[in-house]
């Protein structure tokens, strides 16, 4: 049965919530604006912020930090690499990471299903980690909507910091509760064990395999539907 056809005819526009990186897309926020520095003269910078992160990486690796702990980490200090910088400077960088890493490495079999569903009237967000600029570029190609993880502006500038808690696992929850309202959420996509509070609050959830067997075992258990 294809998703249009379990939305079924509710008076209600249907919600759709969906996860980006290793959902939507293989490809990896950090990893494009990485490629921007590099192509923009600015690798040395890049490289200076992963010596200062090299033995939490480590620590993440051989499992001594919690690999959660380190990615939320990472998400909160990679900004300083962008600070000082305008909203509408760092929305050029987003569109460009956007364009050589998200967009290239996009799943068809997810996204094309939340187009269809997007075309038979549904309102389709995009809820995750990611920064909100990054999130936005990529969920305009689409016409989708974007909740992701805020950046920090005085006088409309960067500073380096989150304006807000990473925007994973149960806090997911909240921030597309905050959005939606009291309207009930009809599906859920998700890759990974962080995704599952927003599974489990859809009606429907679906897993898109490959990244997390713990997920995959929980979708067979609760007979969710999957997506290789």
């Amino acid at each position: 049965m294809s998703l249009l056809e379990t939305l079924g005819t509710d008076l209600e526009t249907p919600i759709i919530a969906s996860d980006l990186e290793g959902t939507l897309t293989s490809g990896e926020t950090w990893r494009g604006l990485s490629a921007f520095l590099e192509a923009h003269g600015r690798k040395r910078d890049y490289d200076a912020f992963m010596r200062r992160h090299l033995l939490d990486y480590l620590g993440a690796k051989i499992g001594v930090i919690p690999k959660r702990h380190f990615q939320n980490r990472w998400i909160s200090d990679l900004p300083q690499l962008f600070k000082g910088e305008t909203l509408e400077q760092f929305c050029e960088v987003a569109s460009w990471v956007a364009e050589h890493e998200l967009l290239p490495k996009s799943r068809r079999s997810p996204l094309s299903e939340l187009e269809a569903a997007k075309k038979g009237g549904a309102r389709v967000i995009l809820v995750s980690g990611t920064y909100q600029p990054v999130l936005e570029a990529f969920a305009h190609h689409f016409g989708f909507e974007a909740i992701g993880t805020p950046l920090e502006l005085v006088n409309d500038r960067l500073t380096g910091r989150l304006a807000g808690p990473v925007n994973v696992g149960a806090i997911k929850c909240s921030s597309l509760q905050a959005q939606i309202g009291m309207v009930a959420l009809h599906h859920a996509y998700g890759d990974t064990l962080s995704d599952v509070p927003m599974l489990m609050a859809a009606r429907k959830a679906v897993v898109v395999t490959g990244n997390d067997l713990s997920l995959e075992r929980l979708a067979k258990q609760r007979g969710w539907r999957t997506l290789e």
